[in-house]
């Protein structure tokens, strides 16, 4: 997801450019010093090669974190969380579960995990960045571009974000408005998603293939960026079929993938990845139809370089903002405290 040679390289590439680029802006300049004051022309020269030197650190300042996350040892206690939680670790080779720790501790050190009125322990610090990397894992230059945050409620809540009151059935949900690029879960369900290997549902996975649905530029349920056209009519066909299944009671997959187009694509990614076996004796065509979906690499590349650079890493609740929880105070003097971060 993060770490890809490729991506490495088109830092470097665009960094160097862009630098180059300035200095020659810069030379342009300072050029008729040259021959009117050459110790000034040089002492200038000087100057503006130290500040290309800086710029170009904090151009690459994400790219080398993430490097020095490969030979930072995995936490024990962390590993622990995967085996006995995630069953989808647990079927990867050594070199493949190498490679999935890293890109938690990566995902972690850039996302902000916070609780508001509860306590972010490491289950749910790791389980949250889990469910980040599971759908993505084929996808090496993948970027959750947007995503900065992850709150943290200590049950189920209201579509308007309440803890308090009626209608509190929501249990993950990407925020919108001044909670845009903000992503919700409940504690309780985001464990129990992991814990509870019957259910055929994961409610972290669900939010993350939501932004993955969104990447195109709409929650539509079609992921047009992961799925080549020639397999968009039968996309389409299947989903037909299954969601009528679904409303006829003739169907092992959660009823809430009925509900529209979005749910459905969330709903049938949560069996796949909970229960790849038992869709793929069920619902072939489906099964199918999802191994090319979340094998099929991504497009977005200028974007996500762009980001790189700035250091860019997703849209967090800002600090003054009234707090989540309702408390009335500002986030950084409350729930911001119970943030954790790698």
């Amino acid at each position: 997801m993060h770490l890809s040679e490729r991506k490495k390289r088109e830092n470097i590439g665009l960094s160097v450019l862009l630098i180059a680029s300035i200095f020659a802006i810069f030379l342009l300049f300072i050029w008729k010093l040259k021959d009117s004051s050459p110790n000034v022309f040089y002492i200038l020269v000087a100057i503006g090669l130290l500040s290309c030197f800086s710029i170009y650190g904090i151009f690459t300042k994400k790219i080398r974190e993430r490097e020095a996350m490969k030979k930072k040892p995995f936490p024990e206690e962390w590993r622990k969380i995967l085996e006995r939680y995630v069953a989808f670790y647990r079927a990867l080779s050594a070199e493949e579960k190498d490679r999935f720790e890293t890109e938690i501790q990566v995902f972690l050190h850039e996302t902000r995990i916070t609780g508001i009125k509860t306590e972010v322990d490491d289950v749910t610090m790791v389980l949250a960045a889990a469910s980040a990397e599971i759908p993505v894992f084929s996808f090496p230059d993948w970027e959750y571009e947007n995503l900065g945050e992850i709150l943290i409620y200590p049950g189920p809540f209201s579509k308007d974000f309440r803890m308090e009151g009626p209608d509190r059935t929501v249990t993950g949900m990407v925020g919108t408005g001044i909670m845009q690029g903000i992503m919700i879960l409940s504690k309780p369900a985001l464990i129990g998603g992991f814990e509870n290997t019957n259910d055929k549902g994961n409610v972290g996975i669900h939010e993350f293939v939501h932004l993955l649905d969104s990447a195109d530029g709409s929650y539509d349920g079609i992921p047009n960026m992961f799925l080549d056209k020639a397999y968009l009519a039968p996309w389409l066909e299947v989903m037909h079929k299954e969601t009528e299944r679904i409303k006829d009671g003739d169907s092992k997959m959660n009823p809430y993938g009925a509900t529209n187009k979005i749910e459905f694509f969330a709903v049938a990614s949560e069996y796949f990845f909970e229960h790849p076996d038992a869709l793929k004796k069920e619902k072939p065509e489906l099964y199918e139809l999802l191994t090319k979906i979340f094998k099929q690499d991504t497009k977005h590349r200028l974007g996500s370089a762009v980001k790189n650079l700035i250091n860019y890493t997703g849209n967090k609740v800002s600090r003054n903002a009234a707090c989540p929880c309702g408390s009335g105070k500002k986030y950084k003097n409350c729930c911001l405290k119970n943030s954790r971060s790698y």
